[in-house]
C-alpha cells in the first residue's frame, strides 16, 4: 500500500534542499539583472550616461554569458558545481566593487562584463545543474522549488536597493552587495555543495524514476534545435514585453495607477504558476507542461487587442503573461535534463544558452523600437507572432520526444 505522507515528506526534503541555493539566486539576480530598473536615475546622474546605456548593461551581461555558457557548462559537468558557483559569486563581488568605483561608461561596462562572466557560473544554469546533482531522480521538483523561491528577487531587492540608496548612497550599496556575494553566497556554494562521503547517489526516501534510453546523435540534435527555437522565441517575448507593459496599457488609455497595478500582477502570477508546477508536475510530463504553458502566451497577448479599453481583458493579459512566463522558466531548466540526462546537463544548457541569450539581448531594443514607432497593437502582434511560432515548435518537440523524457 502506498504511503500518502511520502510525497509530502519528499516535498519538505526538496524544499530544504533548494532553499540555500534559492538564497544565492535571489541575491544574484537581485543585485544584477533587476538592479538597473530601480537605479536608473542615480546612475544617469552620477555616471553621466544615458538610460539606454544603463539598460545596455543587461545586454552586455547576456552577450558575455552567451559566449561563455557552453565552455563553463563543460567545466561544471566535469568538475561539479561547488567551486564554479563559488567563483561566480566572487566574480559578482568584483563586479559590484567595479560598479561602486566607476566614474563613467567605461567602468560601468567593465562591471557588466564581470557580471556576464559570473552569470553562467553562479545563476540559473549552474544552480539547476546543482539541483540535478543533489536531488537525483527528484531533480524536477527540486528545480521547481529553486525557481519558485528565487522568483522573489525583485520583490526583495527593489525596495532594498531603494532604501540603501536613500540611506548610504548607491556606491556604498554596491559594496554591501559585494559583501553579500563574498560572505553569504560564496560560503553557501562552498559548504552546501561540498560532496558528502556518507551520501548515496540516489536517496532511498525520494521516489525513483526509471531512466529513459539515451537519445542517438540524430534525435539529440533534433531535440536541441527544437528546444533552442521554442525557448529562444518564448524568451524573446518574456525579456522584451514586460519592459513595455505599463506603456502599452497607458497607450490604450488606461491610467498610470491602473497600468502600474496591472503590471504588478506579473510577479504573483509567475510565482503561482511555478508553485502549480511543483505541486502538480509529478503527474504531467515536462514537455506537456511546456505545450500548455506556450499555448497561454499567444492568447494572453491578444486579449487587449480585442478590447483595448477593457480593464478585465487588460488585467487578464498581464496575469496570463505572468503564468506562461513563470512556468516556462521551469520548463527551460527541466526539459534539457529530462532529454539529455544529468551527465551532460550543464553542457547542453550552456549550448542552449548561446542562441537564447543572443535573442534575449535583442528583445529590449526591438520592443522599444516597435513600441516607439508603431505603438501598442503592433507590439502585441509581434509578441503574438513569436509566441505562436514558439508554441508550434513546442508541440513538435512534445510529439517527437514525449516518450524519451525522464521527468
Amino acid at each position: 500500500m502506498s504511503d500518502p505522507a511520502r510525497p509530502k515528506s519528499d516535498n519538505v526534503h526538496l524544499l530544504v534542499l533548494a532553499t540555500p541555493l534559492a538564497i544565492t539566486q535571489m541575491i544574484g539576480w537581485g543585485t544584477t539583472f533587476w538592479l538597473p530598473a530601480v537605479m536608473v536615475g542615480p546612475l544617469i546622474r552620477d555616471l553621466a550616461i544615458s538610460s539606454e546605456a544603463v539598460f545596455g548593461g543587461i545586454t552586455i551581461m547576456l552577450l558575455v554569458s552567451a559566449a561563455l555558457g557552453p565552455r563553463f557548462g563543460r567545466i561544471i559537468d566535469g568538475g561539479g558545481t561547488r567551486w564554479a558557483m563559488a567563483a561566480g559569486s566572487a566574480c559578482f563581488a568584483l563586479a559590484m566593487v567595479a560598479l561602486s568605483l566607476s566614474q563613467g561608461l567605461a567602468g560601468y561596462v567593465l562591471a557588466w562584463v564581470l557580471i556576464g562572466i559570473g552569470t553562467p557560473l553562479a545563476l540559473t544554469q549552474a544552480a539547476a545543474a546543482a539541483m540535478s546533482q543533489l536531488a537525483g531522480p527528484s531533480a524536477r521538483q527540486a528545480i521547481g522549488f529553486l525557481m519558485l523561491l528565487g522568483g522573489f528577487a525583485s520583490t526583495v531587492f527593489w525596495p532594498l536597493a531603494a532604501f540603501l540608496d536613500a540611506t548610504i548612497g548607491w556606491r556604498a550599496m554596491c559594496l554591501v552587495f559585494a559583501a553579500m556575494h563574498l560572505f553569504v553566497c560564496a560560503p553557501i556554494h562552498a559548504i552546501f555543495l561540498a560532496p558528502r562521503s556518507d551520501e548515496e547517489p540516489a536517496r532511498p526516501h525520494l521516489s525513483p524514476r526509471p531512466s529513459a534510453p539515451p537519445l542517438d546523435a540524430e534525435r539529440r540534435r533534433s531535440a536541441f534545435i527544437l528546444m533552442a527555437i521554442a525557448f529562444s522565441l518564448q524568451g524573446f517575448v518574456t525579456w522584451g514585453l514586460p519592459l513595455q507593459v505599463i506603456e502599452i496599457l497607458k497607450a490604450y488609455g488606461h491610467s498610470v495607477a491602473f497600468a502600474i497595478f496591472a503590471g504588478s500582477l506579473m510577479g504573483p502570477a509567475q510565482v503561482i504558476s511555478r508553485l502549480a508546477e511543483v505541486v502538480f508536475g509529478r503527474t504531467t510530463g515536462i514537455l506537456t507542461v511546456g505545450v500548455v504553458t506556450a499555448a497561454v502566451m499567444p492568447v494572453a497577448v491578444l486579449l487587449p487587442v480585442f478590447s483595448p479599453d477593457s480593464v478585465v481583458l487588460c488585467g487578464a493579459f498581464v496575469i496570463g503573461y505572468g503564468i506562461s512566463a513563470g512556468a516556462m522558466t521551469v520548463v527551460r531548466s527541466v526539459a534539457p535534463l529530462a532529454l539529455f540526462g544529468r551527465e551532460t546537463y550543464a553542457t547542453m544548457n550552456g549550448w542552449l544558452s548561446l542562441p537564447q541569450n543572443l535573442v534575449f539581448a535583442s528583445a529590449p531594443i526591438v520592443y522599444a523600437f516597435v513600441m516607439r514607432h508603431w505603438g501598442p497593437t503592433p507590439t502585441l502582434m509581434l509578441s503574438f507572432g513569436a509566441a505562436l511560432v514558439a508554441l508550434g515548435t513546442m508541440v513538435m518537440l512534445e510529439r517527437r520526444f514525449r516518450h524519451d523524457t525522464t521527468a
